[in-house]
Parts: structure tokens; C-alpha cells; sequence
């Protein structure tokens, strides 16, 4: 196996162990009332797997592959507006529930501060995710 590809699959190793990092602790503090996972985990993908493309691609594989570029060039478009319809849809879930409505148990302050935990990182990723999937087509 070549060291490009040992690249790719450790990247791919590391960007599950982050989405882990940061959905075990969400589950355990929310449970199944968090209903945002599947956004959550797709905008932490595209976050990292973007930036991987856009500082680290002539050590990938598919690097002169022209599909690929091509590809990426233009899946960036429905990948970015599915990311404003998340953020969208989150910002209106904060609006009208709040991100107490989602913790099992309100009586403690703690988990206050945990919902913040929930909210910067959503918003984090999110907005990270976005930035790239801007600057993707530029680096392509």
C-alpha cells in the first residue's frame, strides 16, 4: 500500500474518532432528544475532509485524478446549501425550544453550560464546514 493511501485512511480514521469525541458525550447528556446528529456529524465531516483537500491534496491519492476535481468542484454546490438549511434549522430550534428543551436534566446548571458545549460546536463546525466547501472550488 502506498503512503498516499495510508494518508487517506488514516484521515478517514481520525475524522471518525472526532465525531466520536464529540457525539458520545452529546448522547449521554441529550440522548435521542438531540435531534440534530446526522447534521452535526455531516458538517464535521465536510469540515475536515475539505480542509484535508484544500492544504494536503497532492499528498492524496486521487490527486491528478481530474474526475475528482471535477467532482468536487461541483458537489460543493448542493453540499453548501444543505449546510445553510441545517444552520437555518438549528438557529430556528434555538430560537423557538432552546437547547435546554434537549439536556435530560434541566435542574442542574451544569448541564446550562453543557448546552452551550452543544450550541459553539454545531456552530463551529457548521460555519467551518461552509468556509470550506467555498474555498474547495477556488483550490480545485
Amino acid at each position: 500500500m502506498s503512503k498516499k493511501w495510508q494518508v487517506e485512511i488514516l484521515s478517514i480514521i481520525f475524522i471518525a474518532g472526532i465525531c466520536a469525541l464529540i457525539f458520545i458525550p452529546v448522547y449521554f447528556q441529550a440522548g435521542l432528544l438531540y435531534t440534530f446528529y446526522v447534521q452535526n456529524a455531516i458538517s464535521i465531516i465536510v469540515f475536515f475532509s475539505f480542509t484535508k483537500y484544500i492544504f494536503l491534496l497532492e499528498y492524496l491519492p486521487y490527486s491528478r485524478n481530474r474526475w475528482f476535481k471535477f467532482a468536487g468542484i461541483f458537489l460543493a454546490i448542493p453540499i453548501f446549501i444543505y449546510l445553510i438549511n441545517s444552520l437555518y434549522d438549528f438557529q430556528r430550534f434555538l430560537d423557538e425550544e432552546g437547547i435546554a428543551s434537549v439536556l435530560l436534566h434541566t435542574q442542574n446548571m451544569d448541564n446550562y453550560d453543557f448546552g452551550k458545549f452543544i450550541r459553539y460546536q454545531y456552530l463551529l463546525f457548521n460555519t467551518g464546514a461552509l468556509v470550506c466547501t467555498v474555498l474547495l472550488p477556488v483550490r480545485m
